[in-house]
């Protein structure tokens, strides 16, 4: 037993030694370069800053370090990087060996999608090892666009008080008793044709759900649905036309739909949607048309110069009741 104690004393020992011998380092800061962003000039970025969407933005920044720098990256959406990996807008190699200073010049073009981007300068040594990082740059994009969901319009009724038109520019709805005041705005009204469509002579459906342009001649009109008349209203000839491409989700920024009106209203765009087309052989008369349902994407021109898009979301029963109506979401450009 007096054995083991001794070695016990004996470790007990050595270890208390270690221990005096030990010393206590301070910790690490590893940010230790300075990035400072230059102002070079117009659309250089040293702050943050509110941009359209595909605006031309600049950096130019210089990174002073005690420590050799092997690479240098521009990040993008990320606001701390302390490891090797990250996503990076720009990444620089430092080409002179054991460099301690640092300077470059990027510039680049705006997201087209509205968001707020998070820029900062991250600074590497030649293991990949994080040595310094710069404050972030906030840049905000801007929508250049409207986007107008949950609107709804109704089929004209004989009180006259239906929300049957619609203004974009407004982003309102109007009925006959409120809208010849407003008519000037008004881009397309909307109305349910309950007469039956016929094949060789043969009536079938309805001919359903219309949005047509004030200046459609003549007024769209049936005989179940109320007549009204806007002859004394300022008819704007919006043009419009129905087409499945690109999708109504897809457009982000005002210049993707600015170009999809171009390239579906090039051709075939018409005051009135459905179009309907009607030819008679041996005194049999056929109407040939693809009616308006949910999900078609009805791209329109104002007579302003807006282009812009409108989804259909629901379509409701199947006559010129008052209870029938459109659901749609608008997309159009400032």
């Amino acid at each position: 037993m007096r054995k083991y104690i001794t070695l016990f004393g004996i470790i007990a020992a050595f270890a208390a030694m270690l221990s005096g011998c030990a010393k206590t380092a301070d910790p690490i800061n590893p940010n230790v370069a300075t990035i400072t962003f230059v102002n070079a000039g117009p659309k250089f970025l040293t702050s943050d800053v509110t941009v359209n969407p595909k605006d031309s933005i600049l950096f130019q920044y210089t990174i002073t370090s005690p420590v050799p720098m092997a690479t240098v990256e521009l990040d993008k959406n990320l606001v701390s990087s302390n490891n090797a990996v990250a996503a990076y807008a720009f990444k620089d190699s430092v080409k002179t060996p054991g460099a301690l200073t640092f300077t470059v010049t990027h510039k680049m073009i705006a997201d087209s999608i509205a968001a707020i981007y998070q820029y900062n300068v991250v600074a590497r040594d030649r293991n990949g090892v994080f040595v310094g990082q710069s404050v972030v740059i906030n840049v905000t994009v801007t929508p250049d666009f409207y986007y107008y969901p949950n609107r709804t319009m109704f089929t004209p009724d004989t009180a006259q008080t239906a929300l049957a038109y619609y203004s974009s520019s407004l982003n309102n709805t109007f009925s006959y008793a409120n809208g010849a005041a407003n008519s000037a705005n008004i881009d397309f009204g909307y109305y349910f044709n309950p007469d039956s469509g016929q094949t060789a002579g043969v009536k079938k459906a309805a001919f359903g759900h219309f949005i047509y342009a004030l200046s459609a001649t003549p007024t769209p009109r049936s005989a179940k649905n109320p007549v009204y008349d806007i002859s004394t209203w300022t008819k704007n000839a919006t043009i419009m036309k129905v087409a499945t491409t690109p999708t109504f989700a897809s457009l982000t920024s005002g210049g993707a739909i600015k170009q999809g009106c171009l390239t579906n209203l090039k051709t075939g765009a018409t005051a009135q949607v459905p179009v309907v087309t009607t030819t008679v052989s041996g005194g049999k008369q056929t109407d040939t048309y693809t009616p308006l349902a949910t999900g078609n994407v009805v791209w329109f021109k104002t007579a302003d110069g807006r282009y812009g898009a409108l989804t259909i979301t629901f379509l409701s029963s199947g006559t010129s009741a008052k209870i029938t109506y459109m659901n749609y979401e608008v997309k159009i450009t400032k």
